[in-house]
């Protein structure tokens, strides 16, 4: 490593201390998951409820010790002059996590052996992104989800043989078993790696079973619970298809944004036709994603085959936020590490998509003061401009994809 290269490392570990020093003094001032959800979870299960089985629980199983760990944390230290309650000792939690994380992208980006610009734009993009999400990137655990992902796309960048297919579909079915939103793009990993079939299926498969072994023996059938609260949630109003729906409300006058459980819904006539239409397009959307994506990578030369693997993670994201019903500020976590790690070959589309993605994600985590333009109000026209530049994103993230196809 040149004097410059270390300049330049020390001064974005540097930066990335001070952000979150930032983020931990300017936390969340009015509400918080820790306390509302996570907290009132871990103690009734510390009182004997059994997820799934006692309870109708709406997370995978893998949050269960994630939750849970921050009470042990607070009984062990109860009385003591190290004493850290439950939302501090999660917030610790997330903040090992998130350095774990810059800590992997940085790996993965000296691994590339790039010059200075490539090497320090998506370090600077990932601080300023996550900063930006000061009042929650600890206080839920999207950035987990986040870092699993991470983890299992630049596994075989960072590793080889057993081990790389071991790590690669461990952070892999931890994040399934996190969130489940990501579960199709298994198909695609396993394609591209059927030439190690048998790796595949004893490492990889070893992978799936540490993470799932043990919530399918202790849960079984119980765990489609979770999918229930999937099916029973409604019209986000944060959701791009809620945002038509609003801009459509400006003229019907119809439609109402209610609360159920801390989440802003859609309801009315034109609310009730779009959820109709989503249940239809999102799954045809991802369908007709994961089988592009299949055959792309079944006929990609070897040398493709991770820049494949984490463009199509990204793309696969940036589709859910357009079509999906559900989508709130949290979600804006998802992209940041794996849009980090995205490889390009041109510094200024690099540098154009990492801005267009930044205003994306600030768009969505602004809080703006209400006032009207014409009949539109602040809140809609920040929705209308995310929705805008995701879709941006989607059309620079399909043309550097058949780019890189080509070549």
């Amino acid at each position: 490593m040149t004097n410059k290269r270390k300049i330049i490392t020390i001064s974005l570990v540097f930066l990335f201390v001070l952000s979150r020093l930032i983020i931990w003094h300017f936390g969340p001032v009015y509400f918080t998951e820790i306390i509302y959800s996570y907290m009132p979870y871990a103690h009734l299960w510390a009182s004997g409820v059994t997820p799934y089985l006692e309870q109708w629980y709406e997370y995978p199983p893998a949050t269960i010790p994630l939750f849970y760990i921050p009470h042990l944390i607070d009984m062990a230290t109860h009385g003591s002059i190290l004493h850290l309650n439950y939302e501090v000792a999660y917030r610790l939690q997330m903040l090992v996590i998130d350095s774990s994380l810059f800590a992997l992208i940085m790996t993965v980006l000296i691994k590339r052996k790039l010059n200075s610009a490539l090497f320090a734009a998506p370090l600077v993009y990932y601080i300023l992104a996550t900063t930006k999400a000061h009042d929650f990137i600890y206080d839920t655990m999207d950035l987990s989800f986040a870092a699993a992902m991470t983890l299992g796309v630049a596994a075989p960048e960072l590793l080889k043989g057993s081990r790389a297919i071991f790590l690669s579909w461990f952070g892999y079915a931890l994040s399934v078993a996190l969130k489940l939103m990501n579960g199709p793009l298994g198909l695609v990993y396993a394609i591209q790696e059927r030439k190690n079939w048998k790796q595949l299926i004893l490492v990889g498969g070893a992978a799936g079973i540490v993470v799932w072994i043990i919530p399918l023996l202790m849960y079984r059938s119980s765990l489609s619970v979770m999918l229930v609260y999937h099916q029973i949630r409604g019209l986000q109003a944060d959701s791009t298809g809620a945002v038509i729906v609003r801009v459509m409300d400006k003229f019907t006058h119809s439609e109402k944004v209610v609360e159920l459980y801390k989440n802003y819904e859609m309801t009315g006539v034109l609310s009730t036709e779009m959820l109709h239409v989503l249940k239809i397009l999102f799954p045809a959307a991802i369908i007709i994603f994961i089988l592009y994506a299949s055959y792309i990578v079944y006929k990609a030369k070897k040398g493709r085959q991770q820049y494949l693997r984490i463009s199509f993670t990204v793309g696969y994201l940036i589709l859910m936020m357009l079509v999906g019903k559900v989508l709130s500020r949290p979600f804006m976590l998802w992209l940041i590490p794996l849009i980090a790690i995205l490889p390009f070959n041109d510094w200024k589309k690099q540098i154009r998509f990492l801005l267009v993605s930044l205003l994306a994600i600030s768009a969505q985590l602004t809080l703006v003061p209400h006032f009207m333009i014409g009949i539109f109000d602040s809140g809609l026209l920040v929705g209308v401009t995310r929705s805008l530049l995701f879709v941006v994103l989607f059309y620079w993230w399909w043309q550097q994809l058949q780019e890189n196809i080509l070549r």
